[in-house]
């Protein structure tokens, strides 16, 4: 057994938190304290960060989103608009015995779970990172859980001889469209495209404008992203993307289009070269986060990528609320 101990951390842990994420396999981009407090303040919710220490040193955490519904129901989640994953970051045991291995993962697990019990939210939803496997600690405990899915794109090889042929195809015809392709920096231009590209899908958007301000800042605050657009000759945008990275792989954040170039050939050339982009920064892979809706995977799928699952767990106040098969889309 070891001595742990758990509390919500205070700004003076939060130098420490964002270590842990650096180093942890299950760490990304969406756990750290600027990104978190980014999205809390445009979007109206609260972060807290419930950390797990032995002797004074921080081993494991569990980021969260905090809202109310009708004003005095509190609710957790991990994820939010523009934020694919959160919740547990485990440090690496220090031990190879993997009996040991999970015994120090899952007191983590349980030390932390205590402490987000006390809170007494309505419903806790978490949705870690892929590489969060072992959720055994939840479901044998009477959590539910779901499996998800997105795609992984392993850049390790000669991006072109790995693609489909109508790719191919697509890109050779965008090339004779005069199509070109540039780094971006005008969030209005995209914002208003964003919105475009939602409202043709009869999507509602809970991003707003600001938030996309506040996290474009961001990454070009820390190098850490960048929006790149496809461009007609006339200097029309027919489509547009935005990838985040850490130290372990780049992500897929928010595409765009412009419904008038959808057959031009614009949105494979934007993909490959974006592939292109990550590989010159030596990033082993994208996490394409396409693995949910049809018509994206279908797209995604001509670039034979990885098909990946990961999980979303969820608890609520009361073990007596029953009914509900699967997990609600947060």
């Amino acid at each position: 057994m070891y001595k742990l101990d758990s509390r919500e951390l205070t700004r003076d842990d939060l130098s420490q938190w964002d270590a842990l994420v650096d180093h942890s396999i299950h760490g990304t981009i969406f756990h750290k304290t600027d990104w978190l407090n980014a999205c809390a303040q445009s979007l109206g919710k609260k972060v807290k960060i419930f950390g797990c220490f032995q002797d004074g040193l921080l081993v494991g955490g569990c980021s969260l989103f905090i809202s109310q519904k009708w004003g005095i129901i509190p609710f957790a989640e991990s994820i939010c608009i523009m934020t694919p994953y959160g919740g547990f970051v485990l440090s690496s045991p220090p031990t190879k015995n993997v009996r040991k291995q999970e015994t120090f993962s899952r007191q983590i697990i349980e030390t932390l779970k205590k402490d987000i019990k006390k809170e007494h939210f309505f419903t806790t939803a978490i949705t870690n990172a892929p590489e969060f496997l072992d959720i055994r600690p939840f479901t044998m405990n009477g959590w539910r859980s779901n499996v998800l899915y997105t795609y992984y794109m392993y850049l390790d090889n000669n991006i072109e001889s790995h693609i489909d042929p109508s790719v191919k195809k697509n890109i050779r015809k965008a090339e004779k469209n005069g199509i070109i392709i540039e780094p971006f920096s005008n969030i209005s231009r995209y914002y208003a495209l964003y919105c475009e590209t939602l409202n043709r899908k009869n999507v509602k958007s809970n991003a707003t404008k600001g938030l996309f301000t506040e996290l474009f800042s961001l990454m070009r605050n820390h190098n850490c992203g960048e929006m790149v657009v496809a461009k007609t000759s006339d200097d029309e945008i027919a489509c547009a993307e935005i990838y985040v990275w850490d130290n372990q792989k780049a992500y897929s954040l928010s595409a765009v289009s412009d419904v008038r170039f959808l057959y031009s050939g614009a949105t494979s050339l934007l993909r490959v070269n974006m592939m292109k982009r990550m590989q010159d920064r030596g990033i082993p892979k994208i996490d394409m986060t396409m693995g949910l809706i049809p018509q994206l995977s279908k797209f995604a799928s001509r670039f034979n990528p990885t098909i990946v699952p990961y999980y979303q767990i969820q608890s609520w106040i009361s073990d007596d609320i029953r009914g509900m098969k699967n997990l609600p889309r947060l």
